[in-house]
């Protein structure tokens, strides 16, 4: 059995190689495999993951096409 103390650091640098969707898909994945028994500190990460990045992309665009909101549109 490996010493953690020579595990974290290798854990730590091959996250750092990961894109933030990759990292979140990764916390999704370990706290699959302990049972994720304590709850998140942020209720808003259960959601990771479920929406597809391609959507994101177009949420993020849309936003920036909209530089201007007409408050009487409503």
């Amino acid at each position: 059995m490996m010493n953690r103390n020579r595990i974290n650091p290798q854990v730590a640098e091959a996250i750092g190689h990961l894109d933030e969707y990759q990292q979140l898909k990764l916390l999704e994945f370990i706290n699959a495999l302990i049972g994720a028994s304590q709850p998140l500190k942020n209720p808003l990460l259960k959601y990771t993951g479920s929406i597809e990045l391609a959507e994101l992309d177009l949420m993020k665009q849309a936003l920036k096409d909209s530089s201007t909101i007409d408050g009487n549109e409503w």
